[in-house]
């Protein structure tokens, strides 16, 4: 097919040392080949799942740095908490 497009071989085979003759012309003045259009939606699909991904990153570690904060604090409550609920009773008891 290329040879035909590009004006060598025939239906035979020139032998070896002798040119071919051409069978068709080149065609000239065609245009430019222009490519397809991307698939846009395929990069659409995955621009949003990055950034979707990248928001719950986020939103972790937001979550995780805000816990990591007030840890102290909670286990401050926590533990005076436990010590007034499993107190009051001691106290009640041994104040008797």
């Amino acid at each position: 097919m290329a040879a035909e497009r590009f004006g060598g071989g025939g239906a035979e085979q020139a032998p070896a040392g002798e040119a071919a003759e051409p069978t068709t012309a080149i065609e000239f003045d065609q245009g430019i080949a222009k490519p397809l259009a991307p698939s846009m939606a395929s990069l659409d699909a995955l621009m949003s799942d990055i950034r979707y991904r990248a928001l719950l990153t986020t939103r972790t570690l937001k979550l995780d740095s805000g816990y990591g904060a007030s840890s102290i604090l909670g286990f401050a409550l926590g533990f005076a908490g436990a010590c007034l609920i499993a107190g009051l009773p001691l106290l009640y008891y041994f104040l008797k």
